[in-house]
């Protein structure tokens, strides 16, 4: 049983004892920092109070305080149908209902301030406070405990609503309110308490439209699998006073109090446009929340041909770079487009989705002074250049150049590739590719030496760009590293199924190389360059070579991922190996060494 609060108490309380019992008037000398956070002095009605149906809550407490985030923060359980009025004037907290907010019958209402309540000149918060009082004769006490995290990473995640539904049906958490309500803290952590018994279904939700129901493709989701049935019992603990002396206490522990959830967004394919922009006057830029399907845009009033305009996805798919082919078009200063591309109808049906959009670009002609021009002088026509290419290529890669706009033809004949050895340069063979998604990146193929030094030419008027500009003649340097500049990483997995995917990943997440774990257990990585990387195991349970989330109509959980303890640093010319069983993951050890929160806007 995993208690990651509730172990703290006995010491706490202990704390606040001596911290108020060691008090000594005398000359004030500026003293420690207080770190205390404020206590309740008295309430009305009183913590726990039975049979209260008055829509006004003072609490005092015994320093001024302060309000943090709050309204993000504070949560009532059960859901009230119109938020509560919160104010802090000095000491004292009021809590004002809404005069047409009606109660429950025999019902234990709970404000959750998370640690939204501060002291004043230090900014002390008061850890999960929550204020509690019945409606009936009876205080419910049960709790649930767990914590929620991301599907994907494993980072806690903050400020999600967890929600204890009594209606077990699967229709509970896409149409009704649930009875009880929590939110998460930093750490990811919550606590539904004041829970009365019986059996209870446990969601997340990151409630985009504050209804407290899975009503938004887009909303965050998670479920635990099993039904809960709180209960809770006091338990004997140790405490090792002295070397020889033991000192037994009980406790009050609640169960489940290690409940386990994952959060993430369904693939539902729920489409929008962010955003677009003309930057320059021959391209368009389109943005979107997801990957653009069935993407086409048409100039409005405007008879054009197929090849008017040259699409440039991102890798995601999610943005979309027009280039504009057709002068006609690209000289106008105001453009009117009609753009398609697949989205959700009002049904959440898949549907061709059709914007009418006017796009903008204006540029200001500065004027030149005249100039007397030499006899001889010929102006200089616009050559097309290389925008990028590669200084260094890896052993394993391919050298590779951008051009600076979509080209129309490529002479293979003008490009040249030669290696330097010794004092002899040799023309090799080589294979051009276009890049499948980046359209004006291309790669030079061939099998590279390590160490080796090359030269990569084009002759004059061998690229054509779409709008008829040629390359001048162009040549690069570049060397490939040596093999005693990479390190090799070797993994040896304990009980591995066919299944598993092994990622290797930099600081940031970004996968670098993947492979599937073979039935010996052993792989390898070659050619890694000296870095920190991580290494997460992402069970695979389609085989599409992905993570992916979850599905709440299929009852389908998000495929599971692991992380080994710790990022695993390669050295040059080193071989690193790993034994590593999946099944020995500690996730709290994990996310507490690794993640940060990551706080719902």
């Amino acid at each position: 049983m995993h208690n990651t609060k509730y172990s703290f108490i006995p010491a706490i309380v202990a704390l606040i004892i001596i911290a108020y019992s060691c008090a000594n008037p005398g000359f004030p000398t500026g003293g420690p920092k207080d770190e205390t956070p404020p206590v309740v002095k008295k309430s009305t009605p009183e913590l726990n109070a039975l049979n209260y149906r008055k829509k006004t809550i003072n609490i005092e407490f015994d320093e001024i305080i302060k309000l943090d985030d709050v309204f993000n923060k504070f949560v009532t359980s059960p859901p009230l149908k119109k938020r509560p009025a919160i104010d802090a004037r000095g000491a004292k907290l009021r809590i004002k209902l809404d005069e047409e907010e009606e109660f429950q019958e025999n019902t234990t209402y709970t404000f959750d301030f998370g640690n939204a309540i501060q002291d004043n000149n230090e900014g002390n918060p008061i850890p999960s406070f929550v204020f509690s009082f019945s409606t009936g004769e009876v205080v419910d006490s049960f709790a649930i405990m767990g914590n929620l995290w991301d599907a994907e990473d494993l980072s806690p995640m903050e400020g999600i609503l967890i929600l204890a539904h009594k209606n077990l049906n699967d229709t509970a958490f896409t149409n009704s309110v649930p009875e009880r309500l929590a939110k998460t803290d930093e750490e990811g952590f919550f606590a539904l308490k004041n829970l009365s018994p019986g059996e209870y279904r446990l969601y997340a939700l990151g409630d985009a439209n504050n209804n407290y129901m899975f009503d938004q493709p887009a909303e965050q989701i998670a479920w635990f699998d099993s039904i809960v049935s709180p209960s809770m019992e006091y338990v004997e603990f140790a405490d090792t006073i002295s070397e020889d002396s033991i000192y037994y206490y009980d406790q009050l522990v609640y169960s489940p109090n290690d409940v386990r959830m994952f959060l993430f967004t369904e693939d539902n394919g729920n489409q929008y446009m962010l955003g677009n922009e003309r930057k320059t006057k021959n391209t368009m830029s389109f943005f979107f929340n997801n990957p653009a399907e069935e993407f086409k845009i048409t100039p409005i009033d405007t008879v054009v041909g197929p090849d008017w305009a040259i699409y440039e996805p991102s890798v995601n798919n999610d943005t979309v770079l027009v280039w504009v082919a057709d002068s006609n078009l690209y000289k106008k200063d105001t453009l009117k487009v009609e753009l398609n591309y697949m989205a959700l109808d009002t049904l959440f049906n898949p549907a061709l989705m059709r914007d009418t959009l006017t796009m903008f670009h204006f540029e200001f002609v500065k004027k030149e002074r005249k100039r007397k021009r030499d006899k001889d002088q010929v102006e200089k026509k616009e050559m097309l250049k290389v925008q990028k290419s590669s200084s260094q290529v890896d052993v394993y890669s391919n050298y590779a150049f951008i051009m600076p706009t979509p080209i129309a033809n490529i002479d293979r004949e003008k490009l040249y590739l030669y290696q330097q050895i010794d004092t002899i340069t040799e023309q090799l063979d080589f294979e051009l590719e276009q890049d499948a998604f980046f359209k004006r990146k291309y790669w030079v193929k061939t099998r590279w030496t390590p160490g080796g030094q090359y030269s990569f030419g084009i002759d004059s008027l061998a690229i054509t760009d779409i709008y008829g500009l040629h390359t001048d003649s162009i040549g690069s340097q570049f060397s490939v590293k040596k093999l005693d500049s990479y390190g090799l990483f070797l993994l040896d997995i304990a009980n591995s199924e066919e299944n598993w995917l092994i990622q290797l990943q930099d600081a940031s997440g970004n996968i670098l190389q993947q492979k599937y774990v073979p039935a010996s257990g052993k792989l390898a990585f070659q050619y890694i360059k000296p870095s920190s990387y991580i290494i997460k195991l992402v069970i695979d349970e389609n085989m599409n070579g992905q993570w992916d989330p979850g599905d709440y109509s299929e009852k389908r959980q998000p495929e599971k991922v692991y992380y080994y303890a710790e990022p695993v640093n390669v050295r040059a010319n080193w071989d690193v190996e790993i034994s590593w069983d999946p099944y020995e993951f500690d996730i709290y050890e994990f996310v507490k060494n690794n993640r940060k929160a990551k706080k719902r806007e």
